[in-house]
């Protein structure tokens, strides 16, 4: 036991007058726990059905409650104003984890838990089996590329994934193990280490081959709109619409390309990936959380062109024209998107 121990169970022993040795390094404050649920103490946060969200027209966070037939949607200052909520409480603490958690999740409603991307850095939202397959792939041919000397430029992913498949490509993989976990400093007999980390990075990016599979479908709604000129051709005012889309999606949707051109060129050289591996997990989380925040506004207009013939109906006549609204309101020509600063 430490001499400042014992004098704390013997206070008796210290002389009059005399001061108890300070230890050279103190503790680290302690830090109080983050939330992990909404558990909101206020009446207001407890009527049915009320939830938080991101508003419609403004983007700001608001609570939306139910008033009969209406609803009405309250932002986040002005509701704890006008309800009293202290602001040093811990509703008005919880309060500020909302506006932060609604950059990942769509509804907040209180009583559900905060998103993990809040807690400990990983995300909310999951992926497929074939996401963490194309991950593994796409990093396999980095580690050939990387063994190799010679850069295999392919992005497609049915080629990536039938050049992992290759014995010959395994074999490398195998070789580059060791080869990494020697100028990595670990020693070959240490390949574990090496192995161990590119498991966790194919996990990592695994959210980011979601999040490409996403983007092909974007695309695909946007091409869709070339091809609506000659099914509208005819009919002047939804053709203009059509093209209007065209033209208000089209910085967005290239910028877009441009954020997965980055990711790509950020972390395809694998020997830097491993070397600065905290920083670049910190990279690929950032980059994850920012795209997916960007693709949650298309996802319930994706999810209505997903089974759309693009031949004239009044389904079709809706949708192009709730899409023209849709890329109005989110991409108005004078916006500066700014997705290559991120």
């Amino acid at each position: 036991m430490s001499n400042t121990a014992e004098l704390a169970e013997n206070p008796t022993d210290v002389a009059p007058g005399a001061a108890a040795d300070v230890p050279a390094v103190l503790p680290e404050p302690k830090k109080a726990a983050k939330p992990t649920s909404f558990a909101f103490e206020h009446a207001v946060f407890s009527v049915k059905e009320a939830y938080f969200s991101l508003s419609g027209t403004t983007g700001e966070p608001v609570y939306n409650v139910p008033l009969g037939d209406v609803q009405a949607s309250l932002p986040l200052d002005t509701l704890a104003g006008s309800f009293g909520v202290q602001t040093d409480s811990a509703d008005a603490r919880l309060l500020e984890v909302v506006k932060k958690s609604l950059r990942f999740v769509k509804e907040i409603r209180p009583g559900d838990s905060v998103p993990t991307e809040i807690l400990d850095g990983t995300a909310s939202w999951k992926v497929e089996p074939h996401h963490r397959e194309m991950a593994r792939a796409r990093l396999t041919v980095q580690l050939v590329s990387w063994m190799s000397g010679k850069q295999i430029d392919s992005v497609d992913a049915a080629e990536l994934e039938s050049i992992a498949s290759m014995p010959e490509t395994k074999k490398k993989v195998q070789e580059a193990f060791e080869a990494l976990a020697e100028k990595l400093g670990l020693g070959r007999d240490n390949k574990q280490e090496v192995v161990n980390k590119i498991e966790d990075l194919a996990r990592e990016m695994s959210y980011i081959e979601a999040l490409r599979e996403r983007f092909g479908k974007i695309q695909k709604l946007y091409n869709g709109f070339n091809m609506l000129t000659g099914v509208y051709k005819r009919e002047r005012s939804i053709l203009e619409d059509v093209k209007r889309v065209r033209i208000l999606m089209k910085k967005p949707v290239a910028d877009l390309a441009a954020v997965f051109e980055q990711i790509d060129g950020n972390t395809g050289e694998i020997f830097t990936t491993m070397r600065k591996f905290p920083s670049q997990i910190k990279y690929i989380r950032d980059m994850r959380d920012d795209i997916h925040h960007r693709f949650m506004r298309w996802d319930s207009l994706i999810d209505e062109w997903s089974d759309v013939s693009l031949e004239r109906s009044v389904r079709l006549d809706r949708l192009t024209r709730v899409t023209y609204q849709f890329a109005a309101r989110h991409f108005p020509l004078n916006t500066d998107w700014g997705l290559q600063s991120r």
